[in-house]
């Protein structure tokens, strides 16, 4: 069992959680360290610095060489891009999330696609109206369930649509949801048909979301821009919209080429 301890805000700390961590900053100023050399450093037993160094090993986030030494592994590279490459892509988009929620009064979103599965918020900017609709940053959903998941698995390759609709849970949400992957599928072809992707109260009821897809230099859809609202007001300015967030998405991949 990890035992933890309590920090100085009052929050409690798994100490496993942050020798393993802790072992991590060490590789800021050393190259490479053994089992022996963290030991020492971090005032742990030999036997608890080899497990944490083996357990790092094995998840990728470091790499053991051949003189029996440890330094950061590939993983900690790909999490590190993938960071700052989300913080430029917000940087860029956020402009053009506020500026639509200003003009039509819903809260737009930026997504993208974190698993083969899953599509996350990563930023949003609220509308005016009193009602709207609030996703919390960091949010997961099944792509399938809405409209920036759609607009996404739209551009997928055959392949990574064959992943989906293994993995993913085709539950009734409402009675507006998508039930099976051949719907899915049957589903994509008019987002691709039409240019966008719409969630018809398909997660919830009384909630319209309307969202195009960002797509790169490569045409690779790297990301989804949406509005979302009560679904009497979506449904009314379904036009002005849509010619937003199509406006916005061709100016986005104009800036990205």
């Amino acid at each position: 069992m990890n035992k933890s301890v309590t920090d100085r805000n009052g929050k409690y700390i798994l100490n496993s959680v942050n020798n393993a961590l802790a072992i991590l900053n060490l590789f800021f100023t050393t190259d490479e360290l053994s089992a022996v050399d963290v030991a020492s450093r971090m005032g742990l037993g030999r036997s608890a610095a080899f497990r944490s160094l083996v357990t790092l090993e094995n998840r990728g986030f470091l790499t053991k060489t051949v003189h029996g030494k440890y330094r950061l592994g590939i993983k900690l590279f790909s999490l590190g891009q993938l960071a700052y490459s989300r913080m430029e892509l917000i940087s860029l988009i956020h402009p053009f999330l506020v500026s639509m929620a200003h003009e039509g009064g819903e809260t737009s979103h930026l997504a993208i696609l974190v698993d083969t599965t899953h599509v996350m918020f990563i930023d949003k900017a609220l509308g005016t109206h009193y009602l709207k609709m609030d996703t919390a940053i960091g949010f997961r959903q099944y792509a399938h369930l809405t409209a920036t998941g759609k607009a996404l698995l739209a551009n997928q390759s055959e392949q990574a649509l064959n992943q989906y609709v293994k993995k993913a849970e085709f539950e009734k949400r409402t009675s507006h949801s998508i039930r099976s992957a051949k719907e899915l599928l049957g589903a994509l072809d008019v987002v691709r048909e039409q240019g966008y992707a719409w969630d018809n109260e398909e997660c919830e009821e009384g909630l319209t979301c309307f969202a195009v897809p960002v797509l790169d230099a490569s045409r690779s859809a790297i990301a989804a821009i949406s509005t979302s609202g009560p679904t009497t007001r979506m449904i009314k300015n379904r036009e002005a919209h849509l010619r937003r967030l199509k406006n916005a998405s061709s100016k986005i991949m104009e800036m990205l080429q």
